[in-house]
């Protein structure tokens, strides 16, 4: 049975796999459609795409693009899109760069408390791709501040360091860019980013999101339980919308497995999406 995965990361934002390394896991796991979406990045994606196909895997570029809604951080899955077009890449570049200056923001509120550190020393400090995660936590971890990269999560809640507060820009503004584009703009993980105490707050949330103009929502998502699964599902059919499914693998850095929902290629609903 071949399997899809949607939404995986490179070494090119948090992951630690390489292109070449999501290829080979791919098809060992038999995976046989994919999309690297990194966190507001792009040449993850472009990389991937030729090794993919010369794999003979199917293929939809991808990027993962950071978004404010109802005032919540919310993640919105661009496929399909020109990524050379100009305005959609000016979001995701300010997008990145946004992201990117929380953490120097972060180290600027805790050189009070954290003396060792010092804003010259990250500027230089190297990232390790290798290990999965971003920058700040691998610094923190380097300093002596955390045990492991995990562990410098609160950090930014502690010293209020917000993505309500970062300057990210609106849904409604990524979404139509993304469309300019050429491409479709999809729901990541809502179960995530969304309540589900209870089931019809959750679905009230999805369905106050997919009026902003989304093309669909990633229904299989690891972390997603059958009951809010089947609730995406069932909202994506009432709309004619695309149903997706992703790991979010990070590699090392999640453990989350290339094709872990094991969703079947005729479960998505990709709306002519290009393949």
């Amino acid at each position: 049975m071949a399997f899809a995965d949607m939404h995986i990361h490179s070494l090119y934002s948090d992951g630690s796999y390489s292109p070449e390394e999501i290829v080979r896991r791919a098809r060992a796991s038999g995976v046989e459609l994919i999309s690297v979406c990194d966190h507001n990045q792009v040449q993850g994606t472009l990389e991937a795409e030729p090794l993919a196909r010369a794999a003979g895997l199917k293929y939809v570029q991808g990027v993962e693009i950071d978004a404010i809604h109802e005032d919540a951080d919310i993640h919105i899955l661009c496929y399909g899109a020109n990524l050379a077009d100009e305005a959609l890449l000016n979001y995701i570049h300010r997008a990145r760069w946004t992201l990117d200056e929380m953490s120097t923001e972060l180290l600027r509120r805790m050189r009070r408390d954290y003396p060792q550190t010092s804003l010259e020393e990250y500027e230089t400090f190297t990232h390790d791709t290798s290990r999965g995660g971003w920058k700040m936590l691998q610094y923190m971890q380097y300093k002596g501040i955390t045990p492991d990269l995990k562990s410098g999560f609160p950090y930014y809640d502690r010293y209020r360091v917000t993505y309500q507060d970062a300057g990210f820009d609106s849904a409604e503004d990524i979404i139509r860019a993304i469309h300019a584009a050429g491409g479709r703009a999809v729901l990541a993980h809502p179960g995530v980013v969304f309540p589900t105490g209870r089931m019809s707050q959750f679905e009230a949330c999805v369905e106050r999101a997919m009026d902003l103009g989304l093309d669909g929502v990633e229904c299989y998502y690891v972390r997603h339980s059958v009951g809010l699964t089947r609730s995406c599902v069932d909202i994506c059919n009432r709309r004619g919308a695309m149903i997706t499914a992703g790991s979010d693998c990070h590699g090392a850095f999640n453990h989350n497995e290339i094709g872990q929902t094991r969703t079947p290629l005729d479960k998505l609903v990709l709306n002519g999406l290009e393949i």
